[in-house]
């Protein structure tokens, strides 16, 4: 099975998992920015998406919050940050962002507890989908 694909409902599941958690007013988004097509088609697209400004290595998940902005990438147990998203992710830490690598719910939970982003358990309202630890 591709990575991405393993990755997806762990993704879903936090990002779930976030919208119930996190107190209202708050924004999460996921950021589209892997391509979809292969080959020629494929290169095309990145281009396209490149010239209008999506940056490499940006994380799978943006939390805007009253206490600032967050970002979390998501990865399957044994994945690995690319060199872009190590490069960038040291690049926005410099700029005094949080930025984490979540492979569950619980790691993002940890990852908010240690920002002090405010959020609740949420545990019973999570409509949960995929892998969950």
């Amino acid at each position: 099975m591709p990575k991405r694909d393993l990755e997806g409902p762990i993704h879903r599941s936090i990002f779930s998992w976030l919208q119930v958690a996190l107190p209202a007013g708050c924004i999460v988004h996921h950021s589209a920015n892997e391509g979809v097509r292969g080959g020629k088609r494929g290169m095309i697209d990145g281009a396209r998406r490149k010239a209008m400004g999506q940056v490499a290595g940006w994380p799978d998940i943006t939390i805007l919050a009253p206490s600032g902005a967050f970002f979390i990438e998501v990865k399957a147990e044994g994945g690995r940050l690319s060199p872009s998203q190590k490069e960038l992710h040291d690049r926005m830490r410099a700029l005094g962002f949080e930025v984490g690598v979540a492979r569950s719910i619980d790691d993002a939970r940890e990852m908010l507890d240690e920002w002090g982003v405010c959020h609740s358990d949420g545990s019973t309202e999570i409509p949960m989908r995929g892998i969950v630890t």
